[in-house]
C-alpha cells in the first residue's frame, strides 16, 4: 500500500493559542504516526514569543506566518468590565461584516509557502481545518494547480447549513463546499448530524468520516476519587449568545429550596462576567481566571460535579469540546441541554452524568440533586471508563490516519493509471 511522506497541516489554529480547534489540531499534529514521513504544520504567527519556524521534539517542521488584516477585531478578555465587553463585541461584529476573509493576507503567504515545500519535496496530502475558510481556500489554490494532491478538507462546524449566518455568508459557504465537493478526497467534521449534512452536499467526495474532538487525558485512578469540604460546581469557558446560566441557576434555587441544608460552592473558570447570578446565603460563586487546558482540566477533576449548558438550538451535532474533558474528569456532570441531541447521547452512553432540559428547571434541579447525593454519600460516581478512554484524541487521529492511507493508496493507483 502507497504510503503518503509528505504531508502539510493547514490551520491558523495550533498553540501556544488555546481552544478547543487548537487542541483538535494538535492532536493530528502529536498521534500522527510519522514512520519515515515529513509532517508539516503552516499556522498562524499569533505571538511575538514564538518562533516564525521552528522543529519539534517529534521532527515536525512548524511555519507561523503572520496576518496584517487592514481592520482587525479587539480581542475579548476574561475580567473585561461589562461596558468593554460589549464595546468590543460590537466593534467585531462590525469588523467581521466589514472584512469577512481576515486571514486572507495569511491565506496568500500560506499558498507560496506550500509551493516552496512542493518545490523541495512533493507534498503528498494537505489537511486543512475551518474556521476561518482560508485554509480551504488555500488548499483548493494548491490542488488546482496540482491535482495528484491529496486534501482532507476538515471542517470542524457546519457551513451553509450553519442556520445562524447571513444569506451572503451561506453563498460564500456553499461556494466553500463546492471547492470541497470539487477537489477532495476526504471531509471530516466533529459529530454525526453534521457529517450526514457534508454527506449530500459533497456527493463527490469519496469518504466523509466523523473525528470527535475527543480529551488527551488520562483518567484519574479511582482510589484517589475525593470530595470537596462544599459541594462544587465547576464551569470552564464562556457565556454568550443563548447560553446563558439563567435556567441553570433557577434550577439551583429551586434545589436549595428542597434541600434546607445544602449549600454550593459554585467555580467558574476564565468565565467573563457577562450574566448576572443569584444573591443567595447558601450559594458562593468563585471566579477563576483563564488557565492552560491542563490546570482547567485539573480543576474539572478536583470537583465534585462539572456543569455542560448547551442550548437548544436549530443547529444539531454540538458536543462542546469541554464534554471531553469532562468525561475524563469521571465526576458527574449535570447536563443542561438538548436531550435529544448528540452530547446528551453520548453522556447516556458513558453513563456520564444527569440529563436536564435546557429549559425544564425542575429536571435541572433533579440534575443537581442526583449529583449532589453522590458528594453527601461520599459515593463515587461510575462512569463507563473504558468507553471514556476510548474517547481519547490517539484513536481519532489513528483512525482519521488509517482512512488517509487507504483511500490515498486508491488516489494515487487511479492517477496513475
Amino acid at each position: 500500500m502507497s504510503k503518503p511522506r509528505n504531508i502539510v497541516l493547514l490551520t491558523t489554529w495550533f498553540p501556544p493559542m488555546n481552544g478547543v480547534a487548537v487542541n483538535r489540531m494538535e492532536a493530528i499534529e502529536m498521534y500522527w504516526k510519522k514512520e519515515g514521513a515529513t509532517f508539516n504544520v503552516i499556522t498562524l504567527l499569533a505571538e511575538d514569543k514564538v518562533l516564525a519556524k521552528e522543529q519539534n521534539a517529534s521532527g515536525t517542521n512548524i511555519i507561523r506566518l503572520p496576518n496584517k488584516p487592514l481592520i482587525d477585531i479587539w480581542p475579548t478578555i476574561p475580567g473585561d468590565p461589562k461596558w468593554l465587553h460589549y464595546s468590543k463585541v460590537a466593534w467585531n461584529i462590525v469588523v467581521n461584516k466589514l472584512v469577512p476573509n481576515r486571514q486572507m493576507d495569511w491565506a496568500k503567504r500560506a499558498l507560496q509557502e506550500l509551493q516552496q515545500i512542493h518545490a523541495q519535496s512533493p507534498i503528498d496530502v494537505i489537511i486543512s481545518s475551518a474556521f476561518p475558510i482560508e485554509p480551504h481556500w488555500v488548499a483548493k489554490e494548491f490542488c488546482q494547480l496540482h491535482s495528484d494532491v491529496f486534501w482532507v478538507a476538515d471542517s470542524r462546524d457546519e457551513l451553509s447549513k450553519n442556520p445562524h449566518i447571513d444569506e451572503k455568508s451561506r453563498r460564500q459557504y456553499l461556494q466553500v463546499e463546492s471547492w470541497i465537493n470539487n477537489y477532495a478526497q476526504i471531509a471530516t467534521s466533529v459529530s454525526h448530524p453534521i457529517v450526514d449534512d457534508f454527506k449530500t452536499l459533497l456527493p463527490q467526495v469519496p469518504i466523509v468520516a466523523e473525528i470527535r474532538n475527543g480529551h488527551n487525558l488520562d483518567l484519574p485512578s479511582i482510589e484517589g476519587y475525593s470530595f470537596n469540604p462544599v459541594f462544587t460546581i465547576v464551569y470552564a469557558g464562556t457565556f454568550y449568545g443563548a447560553r446563558k446560566p439563567t435556567s441553570f441557576f433557577q434550577g439551583m434555587l429551586d434545589f436549595l429550596e428542597k434541600n434546607k441544608s445544602a449549600k454550593i460552592l459554585m467555580r467558574f473558570i476564565g468565565t467573563s462576567h457577562n450574566f448576572s447570578y443569584p444573591q443567595h446565603p447558601r450559594i458562593q460563586i468563585e471566579f477563576l481566571p483563564k488557565c492552560s487546558n491542563a490546570e482547567a482540566c485539573k480543576q474539572q477533576e478536583i470537583a465534585d460535579a462539572n456543569l455542560l449548558l448547551l442550548p437548544i438550538l436549530e443547529a444539531r451535532g454540538v458536543y462542546s469540546g469541554k464534554l471531553f474533558d469532562y468525561l475524563a474528569a469521571c465526576k458527574p456532570i449535570i447536563a443542561v441541554v438538548d436531550p435529544s441531541d448528540v452530547a446528551a447521547d453520548l453522556i447516556r452512553d458513558c453513563k456520564g452524568g444527569y440529563i436536564a432540559h435546557f429549559d425544564h428547571i425542575d429536571e435541572i434541579s433533579e440534575a443537581i440533586a442526583k449529583a449532589y447525593q453522590h458528594w453527601e454519600q461520599k459515593q463515587n460516581f461510575e462512569s463507563d471508563r473504558e468507553k471514556v478512554a476510548q474517547l481519547h484524541r490517539r484513536y481519532q487521529i489513528e483512525y482519521l490516519q488509517s482512512l488517509v492511507e487507504t483511500q490515498f493508496s486508491k488516489f494515487r493507483s487511479k492517477n496513475n493509471s
